[in-house]
């Protein structure tokens, strides 16, 4: 139904369109004559003007040509040709206008027969003239200059120019009435156009705005979430079966909808479940990765220590003086001594990498800390002498503690390598190790006493961070890598024990080590090993 109405509209809308442009085109063609006429006569005007300069002009060269006795006659062929010209164009306009005048745009019929008159006489003066001149046997006051055939030429000029002004001033009034009349039609189409589309436009916006309105707000029900909204399929029209067309399509969905929500929640169900158990075992992976991670760069650490003391007490040995065989013996049993335990590093290291340790193993037992101690102070002298630092052992109180030999020797090793490194050349170290009771517990307490660089307070709190080195330890010591400590610090706590490093007053640092104590036996202090 609509589909006709608007077919109908289109076609009347067509048919105005296309009046309105064939009367528009007729009338601005009948404008163009007008104005082409106008034209013409113009030019013809202004011809005859330009005739009679050139006349005038030629009178004049004759005048001064008289007075000279070489006249310029390059000025008059030049005016002669010119004259010649004008009477050519004069011509053509004249014929133009002839042909396109008509009763309606010329209403005298004798105007053309004088014009044509007026032209034939031009013409035969200008042959006069011509003949007269190239003969130089005519003089500037002859009458033949204004008189032909005994007809004044100013009045025959002066009939051709009130004629040719009057011609113009009717072409003009011609073509301004006609643009005046396209201006008019123009207006009077537009307008027209203009409320026939305003009136189609009211109709049909007042017969499409309930069945739009409907079908917009079912959309959006539709957009919202409600397919049980249902349109008004009664309409007889195009908009009737739109309707009946959503509401199928309303229904398609809800079932759709439905199946899809169903199939969603199990899938979601099935993907929480997923998800859940992938994130617990992707944080017991990267847990397990950093562990082991880290205990590789502990044991990657720990090789530095043996193979510094091995390497240092060769190179003592070589570059002294020749010893005897005793202290050979010492030296070869010392470097035995830093191998075995470079070998039990290596033996950690290969066991975490065939089974799945990802932590220091401790296998704690009774035994005597300060063998231990005797044994990391040995491989600590070496690095000593080679820096020519001094290691003082004051004395070493025997007892008996619950821990592991190898990482009891890890700690100890850590704590006097970080005193010797970070000692200045020259520069001694003080070892002790006592008996204490502190809040009623009986403890082994290891003190470590260097003159190096020292430790801010600011420091103390981040020293056995995992990585972290203060500005004084890196300007010290550019190679360090920050994680000896924090290995001494986790073995420590393996053991039941504490660390503590602190600034002393009078420059260095202070280390103390306290492990509980199992049973308890004095031995004499043991020599200066330095």
């Amino acid at each position: 139904m609509f589909q006709r109405r608007l077919g109908f509209a289109l076609v009347v809308l067509t048919l105005l369109a296309l009046f309105q442009g064939g009367v528009a085109i007729w009338a601005i063609d009948g404008a163009r004559q007008k104005v082409e006429l106008g034209r013409l006569s113009s030019d013809l005007h202004a011809g005859f003007l330009a005739f009679s300069d050139s006349k005038n002009r030629l009178r004049a060269w004759l005048a001064q040509s008289q007075n000279v006795s070489q006249p310029d006659l390059e000025q008059r062929d030049f005016l002669l040709q010119e004259m010649q010209s004008h009477l050519q164009r004069l011509q053509v306009n004249s014929d133009r206008l002839a042909a396109q005048s008509t009763p309606e745009n010329e209403p005298s019929g004798n105007l053309i027969a004088e014009r044509r008159a007026a032209l034939a006489i031009f013409n035969k003066l200008f042959q006069a003239l011509e003949a007269a001149v190239l003969a130089m046997s005519i003089s500037p006051d002859a009458e033949q200059f204004d008189l032909i055939d005994g007809q004044s030429l100013q009045v025959i000029l002066a009939d051709a120019l009130a004629r040719e002004r009057t011609l113009l001033t009717n072409q003009r009034s011609d073509a301004d009435r006609s643009l005046q009349q396209l201006i008019t039609f123009a207006i009077l189409a537009s307008v027209t156009l203009t409320l026939t589309v305003v009136g189609m436009f009211w109709y049909f916006a007042r017969a499409l705005r309930r069945p739009i309105h409907d079908l917009v707000m079912g959309a959006r029900a539709f957009q919202l979430g409600d397919l049980h909204h249902r349109l008004d399929e009664g309409m007889r029209d195009e908009f009737g079966r739109v309707a009946a067309r959503m509401n199928l399509m309303a229904i398609e969905l809800h079932q759709h909808r439905q199946t899809e929500q169903d199939r969603q929640q199990r899938l979601e169900d099935l993907v929480e479940v997923r998800t859940r158990e992938l994130e617990d075992a992707l944080t017991r992976l990267r847990q397990l990765g950093q562990q082991r991670q880290q205990l590789l760069e502990d044991i990657s650490h720990e090789l530095r220590t043996p193979t510094t003391s091995i390497r240092g007490e060769a190179e003592i040995t070589l570059r002294g003086k020749p010893r005897s065989e005793e202290e050979y013996r010492q030296a070869l049993r010392r470097i035995a001594s830093d191998a075995a335990h470079l070998a039990d590093v290596i033996s950690d290291l290969l066991t975490m990498a065939r089974s799945n340790i990802v932590e220091w193993q401790v296998q704690r037992q009774p035994l005597d800390p300060v063998e231990c101690l005797q044994d990391a102070i040995g491989q600590a002298s070496t690095l000593g002498r080679l820096r020519n630092i001094s290691l003082h052992t004051g004395n070493l109180e025997a007892t008996t503690v619950l821990g592991d030999a190898q990482r009891l020797q890890q700690i100890f090793g850590i704590l006097l390598d970080n005193a010797v490194q970070y000692s200045y050349p020259d520069g001694h170290v003080f070892i002790a190790a006592n008996q204490a009771e502190k809040q009623g517990k009986r403890l082994w307490e290891l003190c470590i006493h260097d003159q190096g660089i020292g430790l801010a307070n600011s420091d103390e709190q981040r020293i056995f961070e995992r990585g972290y080195r203060s500005p004084n330890a890196r300007h010290h010591r550019p190679d360090g890598q920050g994680v000896g400590l924090a290995i001494a610090m986790l073995l420590t706590r393996l053991h039941g024990g504490q660390l503590h490093i602190e600034g002393a007053e009078k420059g260095g640092c202070i280390a103390r080590l306290h492990l509980p104590v199992h049973a308890t036996y004095v031995l004499s202090a043991t020599p200066d090993l330095t």
